[in-house]
């Protein structure tokens, strides 16, 4: 399958909003993913990944990252598009927020040279009171309690 990757302009904004809802919030920030900078994937005009980034005070945070076609390197691709427009302004770290129980996403970061720095213990309670359709439990019975900060110094 051959993808091509785009930058997001307002069209993709509105169809990734209508796929995975308006906000994320990370370290009790609430980010409106239509207003962020990113990335996609398509093939044959269906989206395949996506990661919308955030840059601030020489700092590039990954707000969201999906892939939707898995094991095929989108992700890795997505991750270095924004590690090279971190690198174009000159920030200083890469960085990313997941929760406990993203299992997946834990090995994967850590497999593409993210290390993990910190854990927020009981942080996802102080999110759901912005944004209370996190669920208390994942779809693997984990409970969701604590954000998990990945970081790659550049």
């Amino acid at each position: 399958m051959q993808f091509e990757f785009n930058e997001v302009d307002e069209q993709l904004a509105e169809r990734i909003v209508a796929m995975r809802g308006d906000i994320v919030v990370s370290r009790g920030q609430v980010h409106r993913l239509k207003q962020l900078p990113g990335f996609v994937a398509e093939a044959n005009g269906d989206i395949c990944g996506l990661i919308l980034y955030r840059i601030a005070g020489g700092e590039c945070e990954i707000v969201a990252l999906n892939s939707y076609a898995e094991n095929l390197g989108i992700g890795t691709r997505l991750i270095g598009l924004v590690k090279q427009k971190a690198l174009e302004c000159n920030c200083r770290r890469l960085w990313l927020i997941t929760t406990n129980d993203n299992v997946k996403a834990i090995g994967f970061y850590q497999k593409r040279g993210f290390d993990m720095v910190r854990i927020h213990c009981d942080a996802v309670r102080e999110a759901r009171l912005l944004k209370p359709s996190i669920p208390l439990v994942s779809a693997d019975g984990i409970p969701i309690r604590h954000e998990i900060e990945f970081e790659m110094l550049l």
